[in-house]
């Protein structure tokens, strides 16, 4: 018979054994003890910063609660003590919070999570060591204290400031000189806005201190659970050896891998949040996966109206078609690869434009995963593209009605000196003298209108003020009020307290809204009402003007002429009036556009930017 070879193993000296054993368990232990210091630095890490946030936020929520109030104009402001009772109140809402309060520096206790202890003294030994590190504001300093029967907790202090000096700078712009004790906040409001101290409350000149009091019943349950699993670790690594260091190195890898992977889906993740391209994705069954916010932007649904549901049941048809038929195969077969096309949907009743791009996803084995489809909303890029047409329309228009224009004037100034001297070779009254009377006043009529033409293509310099709109436009609706009243239409006009200066030439915007006026005045043959209101932009960088008719309206083909030079609906109209007054707007740096229903009324919104004090019209 014949033997088996014994493995080597079996020849290995038992010291050898017992001393990697041994080893092992020195290095196991070692690597414990290690890890266990390592946590309890990071759990101690955690609850000094859990108590520093805390006092933060107290600090921080009733100084901006008091603030709150000045800006809301409160007059009678609590004392700061209440402001921080009250956050304390909200924060001790944190269950793991034991305590919260402030005590001054004889230990008495001003504000307190538990109200009934407010006016107690405490005898606090945290506090002296916080004076004894000579620390500022911002030093902290804490201890664990308890026992295991009563349990223990972690107890914080730092010094508390009740309003720090740096809050005087917060408004330093724009108050003006104090009186009285009471600062004016210049530019937001006519009356008194912000009080340097409230009445009453502590003494602001005594020292105050902030402890706070955290629950460390989770941080030694962990701690323990971290004991045990070190103890299990142990005898595993003993008993399993050279597999147990296997073990520790795949455990290691893994924590490596799952950590790589959670960064690459937290950067994925912020990627497709804030991309500017709206993604939506489906699963293998059809259903939404993926939206981010630009898809809900442009789509007007929200990720929590989408998610989980088939896009044709979510989305708009124009949308929807691109996933046609995706939940029905399963598999992705006849699924494009790659689509591109360019569509026009509705969104909340307006018409946008968008590139639409389709797309199967498969993985490494070529498995049918999805869909994502991206959208790019091409809205403001038509509008510019379109826009730019029509600039560059009216520029080889103005350019041919500037050399028609001069060509014009020179036989004008002829034919006027022919007929001044045919005149004057008639009796006056006779038919003849009529006739050339009447062959002047047409010259004159032709010139009037060339020179109109050429003050559309010429750059006219602009007298810029500093320009109160509200007087500007009260005097327009003055002058126009008799036209107003002779066919029986209403003048409203409606101008906001605070509307901000532009910076205009006065005369130039007096003629551009007498013209759209006296338009909108025209187009009510029937009597009605004409609404002018002046208000600032959101952002308060503009002046907005709008005018509203409720006459005939325009029809929507004749919208984007309105415009041109001598385009116009009216009967005895020349058609400049409009043109001359975008370009007006123009050089003030603003915008004019027209909205209008046929039958309904017109709508002219024309904005300004506002005068800026250091440089004329407003940079921003």
């Amino acid at each position: 018979m014949k033997l088996l070879p014994r493995p080597r193993f079996f020849y290995v000296s038992p010291w050898l054994l017992a001393a990697a054993a041994g080893l092992l368990v020195v290095i196991v232990v070692t690597f414990a003890m290690s890890n266990i210091r390592r946590e309890k630095q990071l759990m101690t890490e955690a609850m000094i910063e859990k108590a520093a946030t805390l006092i933060r936020v107290v600090n921080s929520g009733a100084r901006a609660a008091y603030l709150l109030d000045v800006r809301r104009g409160v007059w009678n402001l609590d004392p700061w003590n209440e402001y921080v009772q009250r956050m304390i109140n909200h924060v001790a809402e944190d269950p793991v919070v034991l305590f919260l309060t402030v005590v001054d520096d004889r230990g008495k206790v001003i504000a307190h999570n538990n109200e009934k202890d407010i006016g107690k003294t405490l005898n606090i030994s945290l506090l002296s060591q916080l004076e004894l590190d000579h620390g500022g504001v911002s030093n902290l300093v804490y201890r664990f204290t308890g026992g295991k029967k009563s349990g223990r907790y972690f107890e914080a202090a730092r010094i508390f400031e009740p309003y720090r000096p740096a809050l005087q700078g917060v408004f330093r712009r724009s108050w003006k000189r104090p009186q009285g004790g009471i600062a004016f906040l210049g530019g937001l409001s006519s009356g008194p806005v912000f009080r340097f101290r409230p009445q009453g409350g502590p003494d602001l000149h005594r020292k105050y201190y902030m402890l706070v009091g955290l629950d460390m019943s989770g941080y030694d349950r962990s701690l323990k659970r971290l004991e045990l699993q070190a103890l299990i670790l142990s005898l595993a690594m003993l008993l399993v050896g050279v597999g147990g260091w296997l073990s520790l190195a795949a455990v290691q890898g893994y924590r490596v891998s799952q950590k790589t992977l959670g960064d690459i889906k937290a950067f994925t993740g912020i990627l497709i949040a804030k991309l500017p391209v709206g993604i939506i994705a489906t699963d293998r069954e059809g259903r939404v996966t993926t939206w981010n916010r630009a898809a809900g932007e442009m789509t007007g649904i929200t990720w929590k109206q989408a998610s989980g549901r088939l896009p044709q049941n979510v989305l708009p048809p124009e949308f929807a078609v691109f996933f046609s038929g995706a939940e029905l195969t399963g598999s992705g077969e006849g699924l494009p690869e790659g689509l591109e096309k360019e569509i026009t949907v509705a969104v909340a009743g307006r018409k946008e434009f968008f590139l639409c791009y389709i797309m199967a996803v498969r993985d490494n084995e070529s498995k049918y995963m999805g869909q994502v489809l991206l959208l790019s909303n091409l809205t403001e890029l038509k509008g510019l593209e379109k826009k730019m047409r029509e600039n560059e329309r009216l520029a080889a228009v103005g350019r041919m009605a500037a050399g028609v224009a001069h060509e014009v004037r020179n036989p004008l100034s002829s034919i006027k000196g022919l007929a001044l001297l045919l005149k004057g070779k008639f009796a006056d009254g006779s038919r003849e003298s009529e006739t050339a009377g009447l062959l002047i006043q047409e010259v004159e009529r032709m010139n009037r209108t060339v020179s109109e033409l050429l003050s559309f293509t010429r750059p006219a310099p602009l007298d810029v003020r500093r320009t109160d709109l509200g007087e500007l436009l009260a005097e327009v609706m003055r002058l126009v009020s008799s036209d107003a009243q002779s066919t029986d239409i209403e003048l409203r006009l409606q101008v906001a307290d605070n509307l901000l200066p532009v910076a205009a030439d006065r005369d130039r915007l007096n003629q551009v809204f007498i013209n759209i006026l006296l338009n909108a005045l025209q187009s009510m043959e029937k009597g009605g009402t004409l609404w002018m209101t002046a208000e600032n932009s959101p952002n308060e960088a503009t002046v907005i003007v709008t005018v509203r008719d409720t006459g005939c309206g325009i029809a929507e083909e004749n919208l984007s002429q309105v415009f041109y030079p001598y385009f116009t609906t009216k009967p005895g109209g020349t058609g400049i009036g409009l043109a001359i007054s975008q370009k007006i707007i123009s050089d003030h740096g603003g915008t004019i556009r027209i909205d209008s229903i046929e039958g309904q009324g017109t709508t002219v919104i024309v904005e300004l930017p506002r005068y800026d004090e250091t440089g004329g019209e407003d940079a921003g």
